[in-house]
């Protein structure tokens, strides 16, 4: 994923952790082992390659251990954030149903007047998921992504051809005043 991508994705959901954190139940946990697997997932990381960047001890496997856990090492959550280039903040605190909560709560109230100069209040609640949301930004970022791989593909095939012409252009000259 784009650094670009990511920074928005982060930041948008960062912003709205402490707001979160008010609407959440007092019974309701959260679940970091869940919150490394859904953000590793949405930055496009595989089990193997966090491993690999987390260091030599790690497995596939043992990153599987660890997003079935509900809580996790500070210390390790500091790590596999540093990995994911997202604020540890976001995998100690992101609870789902917060967030579903939090975005539903807004409210499109607006008052209409009548021919008969009464009032009638018409509330239009919107819901909104977030995940929803979420998928089809992280589809269209993908598809983006890709088209820029291309481009960066199809840049550097330039590059290389034009680098390929100005060395064989060298040689000649060389050639010539030899």
């Amino acid at each position: 994923m784009c650094y670009l991508c990511r920074y928005v994705l982060v930041n948008l959901i960062s912003q709205n952790l402490k707001d979160m954190r008010t609407t959440t139940d007092a019974a309701a946990k959260i679940h970091q082992g869940k919150n490394v697997k859904r953000f590793r997932e949405m930055l496009g990381i595989r089990q193997e390659a966090l491993a690999d960047q987390l260091g030599s001890e790690w497995s596939q496997k043992r990153i599987s251990l660890i997003e079935s856990r509900e809580s996790v090492d500070p210390a390790l959550l500091n790590s596999i954030a540093e990995v994911l280039k997202i604020p540890v903040q976001v995998l100690e605190n992101f609870n789902e149903q917060a967030a579903i909560n939090y975005f539903n709560t807004f409210n499109n109230s607006t008052q209409h007047n009548n021919h008969n100069g009464g009032d009638v209040n018409h509330t239009n609640t919107q819901n909104f998921d977030p995940f929803i949301a979420l998928v089809e930004a992280m589809k269209e970022l993908k598809i983006i992504y890709g088209e820029n791989r291309k481009l960066y593909e199809e840049n550097k095939g330039l590059y290389e051809s034009l680098l390929h012409l100005e060395r064989e252009k060298i040689t000649d000259l060389q050639s010539r005043l030899a």
